[in-house]
């Protein structure tokens, strides 16, 4: 039988021991495990993934992919991603294509004169008032890429265009910060670009076309995208299409899931 100083030594290294069996396990801290089976883990750029709780708690980690190991889960490795938190409600935001322009409180803020990034994002909210918590993750597309080809007649494309909107960023919640957007960009020599631009709450995006210092015309870019049927609200946003014939004022709008496309008479 152990002596009184063995019994003595063994109590105070069970209690030092993390959560004990004898310890108030709701004070131990959850394990968060999130799966990103769901993500493609090819992707170069920064994941970052940002975890609060109401108590002013704060999980950051700006390349997430690093931390990625795999779980065995049945007969399959599983990518995961594990962190401990407070066992209370706690959000999780995961943000891919963003690098550099994460601000103090998570969000994503477009600068003006710039095009919105690439930004793929996940937002949820967990009880985690738990010993373990899980969590996929899906990452979705919260930008749209805008082709614009211009027709022009006589093949010259001295044009400078310009997409201004209200919406430059997103909170971690997936939802968008409202502020001035405008990005300018200039025709390649077959009449063609790209702008992407944040998701919208609206229908107020417009499409300048300059030439140097001249307003030439503008286009109610929100509006054609609406009558076309856009659904900006979808959680992938689609790609969308626009050819602009010049010489005679008509705007034809091509979602990239859809066949056909909506023409337009503007009148300037």
């Amino acid at each position: 039988m152990p002596s009184v100083p063995v019994l003595i030594l063994a109590l105070a290294l069970a209690v030092g021991n993390g959560c004990s069996i004898k310890e108030d396990r709701s004070l131990c801290p959850c394990s968060l495990i999130l799966d990103f089976s769901e993500v493609d883990l090819s992707y170069e750029g920064m994941t970052e993934i940002r975890i609060t709780a109401p108590d002013g708690f704060l999980y950051y980690d700006d390349n997430a992919v690093s931390g990625i190991y795999y779980d065995m889960a049945g007969e399959e490795a599983v990518p995961v991603y594990g962190a401990e938190v407070p066992k209370s409600m706690v959000a999780v935001s995961v943000t891919r294509g963003v690098s550099g322009l994460v601000s103090g409180d998570g969000g994503v803020v477009i600068p003006l004169g710039y095009e919105c990034p690439p930004v793929f994002m996940h937002h949820s909210v967990l009880d985690a008032v738990a010993e373990r918590r899980e969590d996929r993750v899906f990452l979705h597309k919260d930008y749209c890429r805008v082709g614009i080809r211009m027709l022009s007649g006589d093949g010259n494309y001295p044009f400078r265009m310009t997409v201004e909107g209200n919406v430059n960023g997103f909170y971690p919640d997936r939802t968008v910060s409202r502020g001035d957007f405008s990005y300018s960009f200039s025709l390649d020599a077959e009449g063609m670009a790209e702008v992407r631009v944040p998701r919208q709450t609206d229908n107020s995006l417009v499409l300048v076309i300059s030439d140097g210092d001249t307003v030439l015309r503008e286009f109610a870019l929100g509006e054609f995208i609406a009558e076309a049927g856009y659904d900006w609200t979808a959680d992938n946003l689609e790609d969308i299409d626009v050819s602009i014939d010049y010489a005679h004022s008509d705007i034809a709008v091509e979602v990239e899931e859809w066949s056909g496309s909506f023409e337009y008479d503007v009148v300037i």
